[in-house]
Formats: C-alpha cells, sequence, structure tokens
C-alpha cells in the first residue's frame, strides 16, 4: 500500500510542473493572445534552456553518488552546487539576446531556477514528494492567478511574477528538507565537472532530442504557431513522461536490483503503456479542441500519442544502462534520434509545419525504441 502511495504522490509531483505549464499557457494564450504569449514563452525557452546548462547533470551524478556513499550525501550536495555555481556569471550572456530590463529578470529567473533544480535530487533521494506538490501548486497559484488579475499584458512583469513563483517553490522546499540544518563541509573544486560530465552529456544529448523541436519551431514559425505547438507538445510530453514518474520512486534501488526483478517491473510498465497513451490521446484531443480550439485535426492527436508510446518500452532500458554504467551508449542513441528527428523537421516544417514537425519526434522516438530494443538483442 505504501508502495502504490508513493508511485501515487511521485506521479502527481512529476505530472505537476508540467500540467501547470500546460494550464497557464492555455489560459493565457485564451486572454491575452498567442502572439504576446509566445513572447514570453521566446524568453523562458532561453531560461530553461540556460539553467539546463548550469546543472551540469547534477540530478542523475548526485542520485548515483548518494546511492553509492549515503553517509556523505550533504558534502557531495554542497561540493556540488558551489562547484556548479561557478557557471553562473555566463548567465550575464542572456543581455546581448534580450533588452536590459528583460535580459535583467531573465537572468534572475535562471538563478532561482538553479537552486530550485539542485534541491531535486535531495527531494527524490528524501521521497519528499508531497512538499514538492505543495510547492509546485503555490506557485501556480501566483501565476495562475495572476493572468486573471492583470488587464494587459507586459512581458517585464510577467518575468517578476515568475521570479517571485519560483522564489516561493525554493523557501518552501527548503523548510521541508532542512539540508540548511546539516553540518557544512563541501570541496569547490573542477573535479565537480569532470565527474559530472558524462551525466550532463547525457541530458544534453536527452535535452536535443525532447526540446530541439520547439527552439526550430520557434525560428522558422510565426511567433502564433509556436504558441499552438507549445500547447500540443507540452500535452504529450506530459503523457510521454508518465512512464518515467512511475519508476523514479524506484530508481535508487534499480541500481541495486537483480535483472530478473527489473524484468518483472518492465512488463507491469509495459501492460499499462497502450491503455494509458489512448486514453491520455482522448483526453488531450478533447481539451485541445473544445476547450482551447486549436482547429487540428484527428492525426494531430494519433500521432502525438504514438509518440508518447514508445518511452513505456525503453525506459527501463536506460536505466539498465546507467545502472551498468554504459552511458555512452544511451549518449549514442539520443544524438542518433536528434539527427534523424531534426533532419525530418527541417525537411518538412516548411510544407507541413505544426504536422510535420510533431510527425518527425513520432518517427525520432520509434526509432529511440527499435534501437535500445536491438542494442538490448545484439549489444
Amino acid at each position: 500500500m505504501r508502495r502504490i502511495f508513493t508511485i501515487g504522490i511521485n506521479t502527481i509531483r512529476g505530472f505537476a510542473n508540467p500540467a501547470f505549464n500546460f494550464l497557464i499557457v492555455v489560459f493565457g494564450v485564451k486572454i491575452f493572445g498567442k502572439t504576446d504569449w509566445a513572447s514570453l514563452i521566446n524568453v523562458m525557452l532561453w531560461v530553461y534552456f540556460t539553467s539546463f546548462m548550469f546543472s551540469w547533470g547534477n540530478y542523475d551524478y548526485l542520485l548515483r553518488k548518494f546511492s553509492n556513499a549515503p553517509g556523505k550525501m550533504y558534502h557531495a550536495f554542497f561540493s556540488n552546487f558551489l562547484s556548479r555555481s561557478l557557471l553562473l556569471p555566463f548567465s550575464l550572456l542572456l543581455l546581448l539576446f534580450f533588452p536590459f530590463t528583460i535580459a535583467l529578470w531573465a537572468i534572475v529567473l535562471v538563478l532561482l531556477t538553479f537552486c530550485y533544480a539542485s534541491l531535486l535530487p535531495l527531494v527524490v533521494y528524501h521521497q519528499k514528494f508531497t512538499a514538492q506538490v505543495i510547492s509546485e501548486i503555490v506557485s501556480f497559484v501566483i501565476i495562475f492567478g495572476s493572468i486573471f488579475f492583470l488587464k494587459t499584458f507586459e512581458l517585464e512583469t510577467f518575468l517578476q511574477i515568475y521570479a517571485i513563483a519560483i522564489a516561493v517553490k525554493v523557501f518552501l522546499l527548503s523548510i521541508q528538507l532542512y539540508f540548511w540544518k546539516e553540518p557544512f563541509s563541501a570541496t569547490i573544486s573542477l573535479a565537480e565537472f569532470k565527474s559530472g560530465l558524462p551525466f550532463f552529456i547525457l541530458g544534453l544529448s536527452g535535452f536535443l532530442i525532447s526540446k530541439s523541436d520547439i527552439y526550430i519551431v520557434d525560428s522558422f514559425l510565426e511567433k502564433s504557431q509556436l504558441a499552438e505547438y507549445q500547447l500540443l507538445i507540452t500535452s504529450f510530453l506530459m503523457l510521454q513522461a508518465l512512464s518515467a514518474y512511475i519508476v523514479i520512486p524506484f530508481t535508487k534501488h534499480v541500481y541495486r536490483l537483480s535483472d530478473e526483478v527489473v524484468q518483472k517491473m518492465k512488463y507491469r510498465l509495459y501492460a499499462v503503456s497502450i491503455p494509458l497513451t489512448a486514453l491520455g490521446g482522448i483526453i488531450i484531443w478533447f481539451v485541445m479542441e473544445y476547450f482551447v480550439q486549436l482547429g487540428f485535426g484527428y492525426k494531430y492527436y494519433i500521432i502525438g500519442s504514438l509518440m508518447a508510446l514508445p518511452s513505456f518500452f525503453y525506459t527501463f532500458n536506460v536505466m539498465e544502462l546507467m545502472k551498468n554504467h554504459q552511458e555512452r551508449s544511451i549518449i549514442y542513441v539520443s544524438l542518433f534520434a536528434f539527427f534523424v528527428s531534426t533532419s525530418l523537421i527541417v525537411l518538412l516544417i516548411e510544407t507541413y509545419e505544426i504536422f510535420g514537425v510533431l510527425l518527425s519526434v513520432c518517427i525520432a522516438q520509434w526509432v529511440v525504441l527499435f534501437t535500445y530494443k536491438l542494442y538490448r538483442k545484439f549489444g
């Protein structure tokens, strides 16, 4: 019963942020229009990219380190946090791409997101999922309420609201983790970057395959289409990510379990994959067409559902490779899928626009699945 509760609360935790962001985009677009809201999306895309670069693979790196040496957990946490902080001055480069005040608030958002993301390995290891859900709810209320409170759209104002919301998340999570009460011990060292490099490259390869499409859409299509694609792809990425959210509570255990036990866990995930993606696709179609009124045909939602399905079949393959320190294989698969996805998007985006991008991402996901299974069989 406790295991079921853990899976449930972690699934809610995992869904909270993307689901809340999805709702914010939905109502932001409906109230302020696609073009205005797309200007906020444009800034936030670069905030998230910069924050990702500064994370330097800390999530997976620290989870493994916590599992292998729990007694030195906080020394590892503080050392990694302070060492990665050496990267923060590079956020000033945002001043080159945006007007001064917009860039200034973007830098503030990078700093706050950096702090929040740094706490997530501790959240997962200590399974403080309820605390994170509460922090996400409070942050959502702040941003979502502002959409209805403000009469006109001002980009700087919304960046300030986002900064307040993320600061509140950092504060609420910090007081639940009590990490600041632990004995302080840290070593600021470039060795942290060397140790975290395989995980960073692994994360970067995953980032390229999962996020490159929206950056291409931002560059090639109209701003209104960027907002439409953001809505559509976010909804299906939430569905795709469900496989990982189901597995995350057992991440630290998978590193210790036998292959036979992991195989049984795989089959259970396979069993729920098709019902979940089918139901999720129907719900997404209903919301997008009857509430948001995007005006897309059925084929968009069929392709989106097919895009989400493969992750249920290869999530454990990824974890097994990480367990066996074969991160390089994951990187090769991700880079190959990135090449396939990007090539197809460039070929199709001009003629088929959003549908061409969605189809390209779907094909790339099936390429990932078949590659992992072939590697499992013959590698």
